[in-house]
């Protein structure tokens, strides 16, 4: 037992499965190598702060694929574990999204599992704020609302922003961050979303030249080479899905035909691809090009096109059902 236990508190991937567990019990989080990647990151740049590296992370992935259970619950939790003195700053896009989220993360440190694993730690007292026993804190709070006074060592964004707010939210409001920091130094943000548009929060932030991006398409549009810190890397192959087990390339050309063809290409390619609308494209015909369409096309369509041929080209040379260890 004690083996294992020392496993969680010295690595963020193994505590992210503890922390799956404990709070969907009964249930099965499937490993895959993006968690691995994620989580050697979040726990490099806490862990040893480099001066040459950046602690202001993006990640961009599609819905579903385990951002906030990772970034905004399970790496907030494993840090106050290890040092109860730190302090955590949730934000989403409504103050109700961020207290629900930072909820999860008090449900997961309430757990008798974690309690024994981090028996240093006690919730002193939960209400506009969680309050520590040796002095640390989980607040939260709403994007474009007034950020707490207090500072903070770990700066958590959680989908801050959706479509509905995507023409009138204010992504200069997000400059103030880093002054929640208490040491700006030493002190991380991780903001954990999908693209949403050109002209969306991460593009932003990333525009301002000192903020760092692992952007995962849930279909890789080239090979991807991914290293690994304390786990392996990957080679995320041309074709291949983000997460096969999850998310196969049945439930991806479903995901395009339920979102459309733009929308796809943002909240699922994270923009790396982009579906031609008008010009000459070959059309194909049981696998063989049988002409060429000149004219406007509709993006939907062209996008089921395209990764039809992606689709093709992956499956005739990789095996779809390999192991996910191979």
């Amino acid at each position: 037992m004690i083996p294992y236990y020392s496993m969680y508190r010295c690595n963020l991937g193994s505590f992210v499965d503890f922390a799956f567990r404990e709070l969907h019990p009964g249930e099965r989080m499937e490993d895959n190598w993006h968690i691995r990647v994620m989580t050697d990151m979040l726990q490099y740049l806490w862990i040893h702060p480099d001066p040459e590296m950046t602690r202001r992370l993006i990640f961009n992935l599609p819905p579903g694929h385990l951002k906030t259970h990772i970034c905004s619950i399970a790496f907030p939790a494993w840090v106050l574990g290890r040092d109860p003195r730190k302090s955590v700053l949730i934000v989403s896009e409504t103050p109700d999204a961020a207290l629900e989220i930072r909820e999860r993360c008090v449900e997961l440190m309430n757990t008798m599992r974690y309690r024994t694993l981090f028996p240093r730690l006690k919730i002193v007292r939960s209400g506009k704020e969680v309050e520590l026993n040796y002095g640390g804190r989980i607040r939260h709070a709403g994007a474009g609302y007034s950020l707490p006074a207090r500072r903070s060592d770990l700066v958590a964004l959680d989908n801050p922003q959706s479509l509905h707010n995507l023409e009138r939210f204010d992504p200069a409001t997000f400059v103030e961050l880093g002054r929640t920091l208490r040491d700006p130094r030493e002190g991380m943000i991780v903001l954990a979303t999908r693209r949403l548009g050109s002209n969306d929060l991460s593009a932003y932030l990333r525009g301002l030249g000192n903020w760092g991006c692992m952007a995962m398409p849930v279909v890789s549009m080239r090979d991807m080479d991914w290293p690994g810190i304390y786990n392996r890397g990957h080679l995320h192959r041309k074709g291949e899905p983000l997460h096969y087990w999850y998310e196969g390339w049945d439930q991806i050309e479903q995901r395009i035909s339920e979102i459309g063809g733009d929308a796809f290409s943002w909240q699922y390619m994270q923009g790396m691809y982009t579906p031609q609308t008008t010009g000459q494209r070959p059309y194909y015909k049981d696998g063989v090009q049988a002409g060429v369409l000149v004219g406007t096309f509709d993006p939907t369509w062209v996008t089921r096109e395209d990764f039809a041929r992606l689709r093709e080209g992956y499956e005739s040379e990789y095996d779809p059902l390999r192991s996910p260890a191979a």
